[in-house]
């Protein structure tokens, strides 16, 4: 049944795009948690206020711009979101595999260049883009003034935890997460983009749930009379995603013998986290 409805839904998504030129804008609020063991001395109050913070930190606005082939999707930021502990969470989102600048999508060519920056320097990530093995559901609902159908798929994500030890330094163990996405597109809107790397459904997505993470569309304008031109990100050192993270693995790693050297061996109660990307 699924293949039939990818089919029929193909032949209308390509039928519609031929018909008319369409390009737009989306904006999407975003939310993530992540795993956090505090230290077991901090007060109760202490962690539920340190989590409130953090849980702040992650909330982002983005919007997207579109064309029939192209996107860019770019975070939206706000001035009293400048903080400190707001770049620290920026760093996190890098880890993540989201974005913490402007990531650009090009579906005809399928390759993607994630305009990020890391430590005070610019980066262009540039590689091919994500592949989604999505199934296709009967399920609907209506998100704003669009009916949505559902779409999951299974993904297998390495993960990395992060601990401070009691005594001062920092170490990190590796290994793997297999979860679920739920995407929610809209055939009304017939473009294969959708907020960050997710994309390849036979409208524009609207709503996306992977694991902690959720994003959310609260508007949409659309044009048919003429295409929007989209600019690809060109400043930064280039390098492909598998680069990017063993000079970002290589920097923890600096991270961890400076902190450890800082503390000399005197230190509290660690705490520990976990990232997936």
């Amino acid at each position: 049944m699924n293949k039939l409805v990818l089919a029929f839904a193909t032949v209308v998504f390509s039928l519609s795009l031929n018909a008319q030129k369409i390009s737009g804008s989306a904006t999407y609020k975003t939310a993530s948690k992540m795993d956090i063991k505090l230290p077991d001395d901090i007060p109760p109050e202490r962690k539920k206020a340190i989590e409130a913070r953090m849980a702040k930190a992650m909330q982002k606005e983005f919007s997207l711009e579109f064309n029939r082939n192209e996107s860019l999707y770019k975070e939206v930021i706000e001035l009293d979101k400048e903080s400190g502990n707001a770049r620290g969470m920026r760093m996190m989102t890098m880890f993540t595999g989201g974005t913490n600048g402007t990531f650009y999508k090009n579906n005809q060519e399928q390759r993607y260049t994630d305009a990020t920056e890391f430590f005070g320097k610019k980066f262009l990530v540039k590689d091919s883009l994500e592949q989604f093995d999505w199934k296709l559901g009967s399920e609907t609902k209506t998100i704003g003034n669009y009916i949505c159908n559902k779409a999951t798929a299974m993904q297998v994500r390495k993960t990395m935890t992060i601990k401070t030890k009691d005594g001062g330094g920092m170490e990190d163990s590796a290994g793997v997460d297999t979860s679920y996405i739920t995407a929610w597109y809209t055939m009304q809107v017939p473009i294969n983009h959708g907020p960050g790397k997710y994309q390849g459904l036979p409208g524009l997505i609207l709503e996306v749930n992977d694991d902690g993470t959720t994003i959310l569309c609260t508007k949409v304008a659309i044009n048919t009379k003429e295409e929007k031109e989209i600019e690809e990100p060109s400043e930064g050192d280039e390098m492909t995603r598998a680069e990017f993270e063993e000079m970002a693995e290589k920097k923890m790693q600096e991270m961890q013998r400076m902190m450890k050297g800082r503390n000399n061996g005197h230190g509290r109660g660690g705490f520990e986290i976990t990232i997936k990307r």
